[in-house]
């Protein structure tokens, strides 16, 4: 955000601009440096390039900003592999090729892989079924309900909070 004293007369105006930019319960109340050590009062404090944290609060909880300059991933990519995950994938390409592999009703009873194939979901805006997307779940990608609730809201385009059969079953 460009800010200069042509744009903002006062620090109140920039916070006031700030607050209608970030999505804040209570609005932009501070301004810290992204480690949290040093308050912006005045526009005078705010350095040219710099970056700075909005908060709401008093106290500001610092992040470390070349975290949030990486490249963040897409919620669906696959985690790194692990030990325990290669010993997995590997018994389930053993089973695979002997088609030992089990129902789930099979898994409880004998403790062997199951393997889960992804389940597609039709999800329609509330009140407006002329809006609707088409998803594919997989286990592995939406690991959580939360995470599963976050990416409805990227591909719907508005805030997803609860989820409801067809016929209004949560």
């Amino acid at each position: 955000m460009v800010i200069n004293s042509r744009t903002f007369k006062t620090f109140d105006a920039l916070l006031d601009a700030l607050s209608k930019k970030v999505p804040l319960p209570f609005g932009v109340r501070t301004i810290t440096t992204p480690r949290g050590t040093h308050v912006v009062r005045t526009l005078d404090d705010v350095q040219d390039g710099g970056s700075y944290l909005c908060s709401d609060q008093k106290k500001v909880k610092p992040f470390n900003l070349d975290e949030v300059h990486k490249r963040q991933v897409p919620w669906n990519t696959t985690r790194p592999v692990s030990v325990g995950r290669q010993a997995r994938r590997e018994l389930v390409r053993q089973l695979a090729k002997r088609n030992e592999v089990t129902t789930k009703a099979g898994k409880m009873a004998e403790n062997t892989v199951v393997v889960r194939t992804p389940k597609r979901l039709t999800v329609y805006k509330n009140r407006d079924p002329s809006i609707k997307r088409v998803i594919v779940l997989h286990r592995r990608t939406a690991p959580n309900f939360e995470a599963l609730l976050d990416y409805l809201s990227q591909v719907m385009q508005f805030p997803v909070v609860k989820l409801y059969t067809e016929d209004g079953r949560r």
